[in-house]
């Protein structure tokens, strides 16, 4: 959640968690303190970014109502002053930002966001998880997908696919023979797909492996992956260049 006075601000942020955060399914903008609180309890929001000086409701005073709410979540201050910090990791935040956030200063926050939840993963499991999780490790291995094309629903063999592509409620399978739509998300993709045969390189795209023909990288560090059989480049995120760096 980005809480924000300013319009222009809450979009910047918006489009740069959106861009550098994988991880992140959504990215709700809220206007003042008092909308954050309301909103709060709404959806299971992981990091607050919170404007220190905002009409009404300061980002600090934000902050203390949403701890007293018992608010566990992150908390991540963003602010043109730097006189704040003290007061701000009063209320345990992670991070403290200065505008204007800069791409490469936000990645380094969602670093150290990512390696605190390493740190609190929960191991134990209760009965309920348990049952959730059961049928996921007893299933069988995915071979085929049903995927339609205007009317017509096609049965695509698993190893046609280059790639998944999320766009808008839908994700396009994209093989040799042209593109098919299927309502599985990206997310619900990577936990049923066999990792070793397709990497998610992006939030929104995952290849297999097996039909990359080349990766290119630019003089400021991007790469893409080249398909083979559909003359695409696809864009790999900050996050997961990674997967390329050894090649």
């Amino acid at each position: 959640m980005v809480v924000d006075d300013e319009p222009l601000l809450r979009f910047h942020l918006q489009k740069l968690l959106t861009d550098l955060w994988d991880e992140a399914e959504q990215v709700i903008c809220v206007g003042s303190g008092v909308e954050a609180v309301e909103r709060i309890n709404e959806v299971d929001v992981h990091t607050v970014f919170l404007d220190i000086k905002m009409p009404g409701m300061s980002g600090v005073e934000t902050a203390g109502v949403l701890r007293d709410m018992g608010f566990s979540g992150n908390l991540v201050f963003v602010t043109a002053y730097d006189q704040h910090a003290l007061e701000a990791f009063e209320h345990e935040a992670v991070d403290y930002l200065l505008k204007p956030v800069h791409g490469d200063r936000l990645y380094q926050c969602i670093e150290r966001l990512r390696k605190r939840d390493e740190r609190t993963v929960k191991y134990e499991l209760d009965a309920a998880q348990l049952k959730r999780l059961m049928p996921v490790a007893g299933s069988s291995e995915l071979r085929w997908i049903n995927a339609t094309r205007g009317q017509q629903v096609h049965v695509i063999r698993l190893d046609d696919v280059c790639c998944f592509i999320a766009e808008d409620k839908y994700t396009t399978v994209v093989t040799e023979n042209g593109e098919f739509l299927i309502r599985k998300t990206i997310k619900e993709l990577t936990e049923t797909l066999d990792v070793d045969q397709f990497w998610r390189i992006h939030r929104a795209i995952i290849v297999q492996v097996g039909r990359i023909s080349r990766v290119e990288r630019d003089e400021e560090g991007h790469y893409e992956v080249f398909m083979d059989g559909i003359g695409r480049r696809l864009p790999v995120s900050r996050s997961n260049a990674h997967l390329f760096k050894q090649m």
